[in-house]
């Protein structure tokens, strides 16, 4: 049997490319396109579906994996995913018809019993520690009404059910029941625009687009959730080509992050910034005006203009615009007012711990905010974490000063002031005012929308005089993107691949 003729490797790629002009394609058609990469700070911690921990990147993974009933819009409006549709039958009983024809990578068909499984997994420990579905809605039972039709019983009526169900995320269900806890979290099984592939822990989280997926297999193939700590590391991979989004970049590093292989995307960013105020460790910072005092000694406009380049804006409210009360305003930068009510609470030179350890910029923001305080003749002690132990504090209620933190990237004045009543799975710092927690749940539960928004008017001013927090300015969500990529970033800091695209 003879051969025939050998075809050079040049000879054959000018092959191809004559091939690709008559079949009317670019020649990139003949190729895979590299891997859409994203660099954060942090690796995940679980990718199990009702242990989300942030936004990103936990959040982000989950949502390409999963779905959920229904998705949040980047404007906080609703859009339907497996639910189809949805109404309040009647106070406490809201009904969902379900999305026939759905599958999870695995085979098992998505229903109404998926349902249920799902949302009762979330309401038993671990689970019932990180998902807030029924704490938050007054969720009492799951009713499977026929296999495409779930009804929700609450033990009191509630204006927030679809916001908690946007954060439901829904599993595989004979795979959740049967799997070690542990292994569903490390290779996780969902319905969503994307399929798992591994998790080399401290490094990558791999990912590839879903085929079957019910409303389309996404454009980018390929995804990659990477963990680069380092922003200086983040952004010379972007600029290299080897990083296509680099995550959490800070506004005196944004300029950096522009080559001729990339740019900067960035968006007013919802995440309220602020110094949580500890009221589980020093005395002096249980005593309000003390906490005011702390909020005069700070000078956040001046901050605002040398750390974050002036691309955000003072904090006015507990509550993200433009639900928040606009007779609400900064307090004022007044150290002679601060030392004044220091001397009135009879603290003026206690020691108070500084904590950070995690967030863009956060050494700089803490390293000058003690400045301040030592300048009202208080004794800043700085203390840095890394940023798993620094979560672990947050959780447990550890921090006996004030920490840099963020919190609340969300347009729902219900759920944002939620965070600080007394029992919030979040409240970190351990604020405990009933009155407050009165407020905030009977507008929760309250359909009337005059009266509710009174009571959430009464509960967002409270608040705010109150001082749980030293009040800075929302995180500005700056993003180094690679040219090749259309990436429209959110304002709640979810890197979303499913709506993105690579530009011909």
């Amino acid at each position: 049997m003879t051969s025939g003729p050998s075809l050079t490797r040049r000879q054959l790629g000018q092959g191809a490319a004559t091939l690709a002009l008559l079949m009317g394609l670019p020649r990139m058609a003949f190729a895979q396109a590299a891997p859409v990469v994203i660099a954060s700070e942090e690796d995940v911690s679980t990718l199990d579906p009702h242990l989300i921990r942030n936004n990103h990147p936990i959040g982000s993974v989950v949502w390409s994996v999963f779905d959920s009933l229904v998705r949040r819009n980047a404007d906080g409006t609703h859009e339907p995913r497996l639910a189809l549709s949805w109404e309040q039958v009647e106070p406490t009983r809201w009904r969902f018809k379900l999305r026939g024809g759905v599958k999870f990578t695995n085979g098992e068909e998505f229903n109404a019993e998926t349902v249920k499984f799902n949302f009762e997994r979330m309401n038993v420990s671990p689970y019932n520690a990180e998902s807030q579905l029924w704490p938050q809605t007054n969720l009492k039972s799951v009713d499977v009404v026929d296999p495409m039709t779930v009804d929700l019983v609450t033990s009191e009526p509630t204006i927030n059910m679809l916001y908690w169900l946007e954060e439901a995320f829904i599993g595989a269900p004979a795979y959740m029941k049967n799997t070690a806890p542990d292994v569903v979290g490390a290779s996780p099984i969902g319905s969503g625009p994307y399929m798992f592939v591994e998790w080399k822990q401290g490094d990558r989280v791999v990912l590839k687009s879903n085929p079957g997926y019910w409303n389309g297999e996404p454009s980018i193939k390929d995804v990659i959730f990477r963990d680069i700590p380092e922003l200086s590391s983040r952004v010379n991979e972007l600029k290299a080509g080897s990083v296509d989004i680099a995550v959490g970049l800070t506004p005196d590093s944004a300029d950096l992050a522009k080559s001729d292989r990339s740019t900067v995307v960035a968006v007013n960013g919802l995440r309220k910034m602020h110094m949580g105020i500890s009221f589980t460790g020093i005395d002096a910072l249980k005593d309000k005006r003390v906490r005011q005092a702390l909020n005069h000694a700070v000078d956040v406009t001046t901050m605002i203009q040398t750390l974050e380049h002036d691309m955000t804006k003072p904090l006015a409210s507990i509550v993200n615009p433009p639900n928040n009360n606009p007779d609400l305003k900064p307090f004022a930068y007044d150290p002679d007012k601060a030392m004044a009510l220091l001397k009135e609470a009879g603290h003026t030179d206690f020691e108070i711990p500084v904590a950070y350890g995690k967030y863009p910029g956060a050494k700089e923001v803490s390293e000058t905010v003690a400045a301040y305080l030592e300048a009202i003749g208080l004794k800043p002690k700085l203390e840095a974490y890394e940023t798993g132990q620094f979560t672990q504090m947050l959780r447990e209620k550890a921090f006996k000063g004030i920490y840099y933190h963020g919190w609340a990237s969300l347009i729902n004045p219900s759920v944002e002031l939620v965070i600080l009543t007394s029992d919030a799975v979040d409240n970190s710092n351990g604020y405990n005012n009933a009155d407050y927690d009165k407020l905030v749940k009977t507008a929760s539960i309250t359909l009337d929308e005059t009266k509710r928004k009174d009571l959430l008017l009464k509960a967002e001013t409270a608040i705010w005089d109150d001082c749980p927090w030293i009040y800075l300015w929302y995180l500005p969500a700056i993003y180094g993107v690679s040219s090749r990529l259309d990436f429209a970033a959110r304002p709640d800091d979810y890197v979303e691949m499913y709506r993105s695209k690579l530009k011909a």
